[in-house]
C-alpha cells in the first residue's frame, strides 16, 4: 500500500517537458520577488477579494459542487491556500441529489465578500432558489447559511459608511437596492446605469474611495473586459471608463471580472479571471494605477504575465494548493468536492482507514448522473493523475475509475461481468476502446491533461510503472451546460444492482513545479510563455497535427519578447527557432541577447519567406556555451510590415533537435 508511482516514457517525456512534480499545484511565485500569472492555473472564477488586517481573503464560484463556495486566504495576493468552503451542502431541492433533474450550470453564482464588525459576509444567488447570505467571525468557519428574501444577480454588497447596506446588482443594466439589517430590501430597485457599451453588463463589486462611489464590472463572455463606473452619489449618475481590454497571452479569451483591494502600504491591485477553455476560468494578479482618479488595470493597457510581487511590508514563504490525497485522514481535504450532494451513506474514509470506500449509491447508465463522484481542479498547463483501485468489493455491471468531467466528458473505468472485469475508455458518452483483464482486481487508472492543448489521453497499469494507453483524446471544452472548468473525477456507479463498492488507496497528481517561469532551454519553450511582450501579440497557428497551438504574431521591427529563467544545464552550444513568414520584402531577423544586455547578441538568424504564415520551419543557430540560468531577450529587426510568427524555441548541445 502507497507504493511510489514510477512513469513510462512517453510520461516521462511529459516530465521533460514541463518539469512535473509531485502532490501540489504549480506556484504562482518565481522566488525572487517575481510572479507569473496565472496566480493560480486552474477553476477559480469570479474572484472577489477583501483585506482583513494584513491577510487577503478570497471567494470564488463552484456552482453544484459541494462543499462549495471555497474561501481562500494569502499573505500578499501570490501565495494562497484553502481556509474553509462556506456551504458544506444545498438541501434546498432534491435535484441537489440528482433526484428529479440535476443542477449542471447552476448551483452558486458570483459571490460578494465583505467584512464589518468582526464579521465576513458571503452574498451569492442560484438561478433557481433565490439569494443567500453566509456568515461567519473566522475566515476558516465555522459558517452559517441562510435563504434571503431574493436574490441578486452578481450582487455586489457594499457598506457604506454611515451604516447603509446597499447591493448593485443586473446584467446589462445595474440596479441598486438598499437592505435591512436582515438584508430584506428596503423599497424598490433603483435603475442606476443603462448606457451600456453592449449587452453583458455585469460582475458588480462597490467601492468608496477618495468620496467617490466605483462599481469594478465586466462585459462579460470569453472576450469579456473590465470597465469601472464612477459618481459623487451612489444613485448615480455614473461615467464609465474601460480600464482593461487584453487578452493577456491566450489569443481572443479577454482579462476581466474581478476585484480590486488595497495594500498595507497603499499599493491597489485587481484580482480578476481569464477564460481559459478547458481548465476554467483562472484568475490573474494585476498591478493598478490610478490616473486622474480611475483605477487604470496592467500596464500601459496591457495585463502583465510576469511582474514584481505586491509590497505587503514583507517576504512570505511560497504556498501550493494540495491535490494528492493518501486517504489516510479522517476528513477529505479542502480541495475535493462532490458533484452534487454526496449520499453521506454511501462513501467513507473508516470501514477500510487508508482507503477512501465509494459505494455505489443508484442505478444509472452514465457519469454524469451517477451519485458521490469526487472531484477535483485540474491545473495548468499540464497535470497528470493516477488513482489506485481494490476491485474485489464490486458487484456484476458495476463501473468505477478516473475520468476527466464537463461537457464533453471522458473516462477510463473498470467494470465487472460475470467472468471477471473489463477496462474501458469512454468518450463523450461512447465505449471507444475495452480491454479484459480477467479476475485482476487491483489496477492504476491515469489521466494526464495538457490545458495549454485542452488534450487529455487516459492509460492504466497493473503495476503502477508500465502504463498502457487506451482509447482516444479528449478535446476539453467549457460548456455553457456545465460552467465550471474540467475536473479529475473518482467515481462508482451501478448499472445493475447497487450495494457493490470500490476502495480506492490513494490519488495522486503531478503537475509543474517549481517558479513557473523557469524552463529547461533543451525543453520546446513555446514562444507564448513569455515574461514581457512588446509589439507583438498571441495569434493560433497550425503547426502541429492535434490540439491547440498558440504563436506570436503581428511581429514588426522592434518588437521583443523577454523570458526570464532559462536553465541551460551543463552547456548547450545551438539555438532553434520555429518560424514561420510570408514577408516578401527582404527577410526579418532574430537577435538573442543575455541577461539584459542589448549590446552584444548571443546569437542571431535571419528569417526569408516561407512562402505562408502558416508553413514553419526549423532554424538553427550556433551560440557560445552556455550554463546556468539566464535572462534572454528575442529582439525582432526588419523593415516595414510584419516580418514572421514564432511558434517556440529551444537549445542543443548539437546541431540538431
Amino acid at each position: 500500500m502507497k507504493r511510489k508511482a514510477f512513469c513510462n516514457a512517453l510520461y516521462c517525456l511529459v516530465l521533460l517537458m514541463v518539469g512535473i512534480g509531485r502532490g501540489f499545484a504549480q506556484q504562482s511565485d518565481n522566488q525572487n520577488g517575481t510572479y507569473t500569472n496565472p496566480v493560480i492555473w486552474a477553476d477559480f472564477p469570479d474572484n472577489d477579494v477583501i483585506r482583513v488586517d494584513d491577510t487577503y481573503y478570497m471567494v470564488t464560484t463552484t456552482m453544484f459542487y459541494l462543499p462549495g463556495v471555497p474561501v481562500m486566504r494569502s499573505k500578499d495576493l501570490v501565495n494562497w491556500e484553502y481556509a474553509a468552503n462556506a456551504v458544506q451542502r444545498f438541501d434546498m431541492h432534491p435535484a441537489y441529489n440528482m433526484e428529479g433533474g440535476n443542477r449542471y450550470g447552476h448551483g452558486q453564482w458570483a459571490t460578494s465578500m465583505r467584512y464589518r464588525n468582526g464579521k465576513f459576509y458571503l452574498l451569492f444567488k442560484t438561478n433557481d432558489e433565490g439569494g443567500f447570505l453566509s456568515t461567519a467571525t473566522r475566515a476558516e468557519g465555522p459558517w452559517t447559511t441562510r435563504k434571503l428574501p431574493r436574490g441578486f444577480h452578481d450582487p455586489g454588497l457594499f457598506f457604506d459608511d454611515d451604516g447603509k447596506i446597499y447591493v448593485v446588482h443586473g446584467y446589462s443594466t445595474l440596479s441598486l437596492t438598499q437592505l435591512d439589517e436582515n438584508f430584506a430590501p428596503i423599497g424598490k430597485d433603483s435603475l442606476i446605469y443603462s448606457k451600456v457599451a453592449r449587452p453583458g453588463l455585469e460582475g458588480s463589486h462597490v467601492y468608496k474611495i477618495n468620496g467617490l462611489y466605483y462599481i469594478y464590472a465586466t462585459y462579460g463572455g470569453a472576450d469579456g473586459y473590465q470597465v469601472c463606473l464612477r459618481s459623487k452619489s451612489i444613485y448615480g449618475p455614473y461615467e464609465e471608463k474601460v480600464v482593461l481590454k487584453d487578452d493577456m497571452n491566450l489569443t481572443g479569451m479577454g482579462v476581466h471580472q474581478g476585484a480590486l483591494v488595497e495594500t498595507q502600504i497603499g499599493q491597489w491591485w485587481s484580482v480578476i479571471f481569464q477564460d481559459r477553455v478547458g481548465v476554467g476560468r483562472v484568475p490573474t494578479l494585476q498591478p493598478v494605477t490610478w490616473t486622474d482618479g480611475w483605477p487604470m488595470v496592467g500596464i500601459n493597457g496591457r495585463a502583465v504575465v510576469t511582474y514584481k510581487k505586491p509590497d505587503v511590508g514583507k517576504t512570505w514563504p511560497v504556498k501550493t494548493l494540495p491535490t494528492s490525497d493518501e486517504f489516510n485522514d479522517k476528513t477529505l481535504g479542502l480541495q475535493w468536492s462532490w458533484n452534487h450532494n454526496p449520499d453521506e451513506r454511501s462513501w467513507s474514509l473508516a470501514e477500510h482507514k487508508g482507503f477512501l470506500r465509494l459505494t455505489t449509491a443508484k442505478i444509472t447508465d452514465s457519469l454524469p448522473m451517477a451519485r458521490n463522484t469526487l472531484t477535483q481542479r485540474i491545473f495548468g498547463p499540464s497535470s497528470t493523475a493516477v488513482a489506485a483501485f481494490a476491485l474485489s468489493g464490486m458487484k456484476d455491471g458495476d463501473m468505477c475509475g478516473l475520468a476527466v468531467f464537463q461537457k464533453p466528458y471522458a473516462s477510463i473505468a473498470a467494470r465487472r461481468t460475470d467472468k471477471g472485469f473489463k477496462i474501458i475508455m469512454i468518450n463523450n458518452g461512447k465505449q471507444i476502446d475495452s480491454v479484459d483483464i480477467d479476475k485482476r482486481d487491483k489496477i492504476f487508472l491515469r489521466a494526464t491533461a495538457v490545458t495549454t492543448k485542452d488534450l487529455a489521453t487516459f492509460s492504466y497499469s497493473f503495476n503502477n510503472r508500465d502504463f498502457k494507453p487506451l482509447g482516444n483524446q479528449l478535446t476539453m471544452a467549457f460548456s455553457l451546460k456545465i460552467f465550471t472548468g474540467n475536473r479529475f473525477a473518482l467515481f462508482n456507479y451501478a448499472t445493475k444492482q447497487i450495494g457493490g463498492f470500490v476502495d480506492i488507496d490513494w490519488f495522486r497528481m503531478r503537475t509543474r513545479q517549481g517558479p513557473p517561469d523557469l524552463f529547461r532551454a533543451d525543453a520546446i519553450i513555446e514562444a507564448e510563455m513569455y515574461d514581457e511582450i512588446h509589439l507583438a501579440k498571441t495569434g493560433w497557428c497550425h503547426d502541429t497535427v492535434t490540439g491547440k497551438d498558440q504563436c506570436i504574431t503581428k511581429i514588426v521591427n522592434g518588437s521583443r519578447l523577454v523570458y526570464n529563467q532559462i536553465d541551460f544545464g551543463k552547456g548547450q552550444r545551438f539555438m532553434h527557432f520555429r518560424v514561420a513568414s510570408n514577408r516578401q520584402l527582404s527577410p526579418g531577423r532574430i537577435e538573442v541577447y543575455l541577461d539584459g544586455n542589448l549590446n552584444t547578441p548571443l546569437t542571431a538568424v535571419s528569417v526569408a519567406t516561407t512562402g505562408n504564415w502558416q508553413h514553419y520551419q526549423t532554424l538553427t543557430a550556433p551560440i557560445q556555451p552556455l550554463i546556468g540560468r539566464h535572462q534572454l531577450t528575442l529582439k525582432f529587426i526588419g523593415g516595414e510590415g510584419e516580418l514572421m510568427n514564432l511558434n517556440w524555441f529551444t537549445f542543443s548541445a548539437g546541431p540538431k533537435i
